[in-house]
């Protein structure tokens, strides 16, 4: 039977907690990924530490966002790190989308839909006339069609996401 596996949230810039808690939570009943977010990523010594890392399951959450050759660079200048899944936001569209997927090796690329911080007013303000379980909607949608490895969405989308990813095994992750 394969081994359940979670993600360690590393959401701080203080160097001493993200080892703590690296080496508090060894375990072999469970694999046990370690997400690091862009406040760590951009810490003085974020970037140094993870790319220390051995045999660990890194998991980068930088949703990255940006035009087509940004985004391009970007992804190849984290290779060396050799990270398993990277963040990138579904709504950079289909031609980067799908761009990042090519060049991403053997990374995995993650699509992150409609921020939870978001409502339907805050969607309006920005210039989306859908709401947001509708653009979420639309979004997975996108993220099928760009053969992206998984998905993170809110809970209160999810049936919905799984109706438009069960033909196709696109993994889910929830935020």
């Amino acid at each position: 039977m394969k081994k359940p596996k979670i993600f360690i949230a590393c959401d701080t810039t203080n160097l001493a907690k993200v080892r703590e808690t690296i080496n508090q939570s060894k375990t072999k009943k469970i694999k046990i990924g370690y997400k690091f977010g862009l406040e760590f990523m951009n810490s003085k010594k974020g970037r140094q530490f993870v790319s220390t890392l051995r045999d660990k399951i890194i998991f980068v959450d930088l949703k990255l966002n940006d035009t087509v050759n940004t985004m391009l660079s970007a992804v190849k200048a984290l290779k060396d790190l050799k990270i398993n899944y990277l963040t990138v936001h579904v709504s950079s569209g289909l031609t980067a989308l799908k761009a990042v997927k090519k060049v991403s090796g053997l990374t995995k690329i993650v699509g992150v839909t409609t921020l939870t911080s978001l409502n339907n007013k805050d969607l309006k303000l920005i210039g989306y006339s859908k709401s947001v379980k509708n653009l979420v909607i639309h979004q997975a949608k996108l993220a099928r069609r760009s053969a992206l490895d998984a998905l993170v969405c809110s809970p209160h989308e999810v049936n919905e996401v799984r109706k438009i990813l069960k033909k196709k095994s696109l993994p889910l992750e929830f935020k």
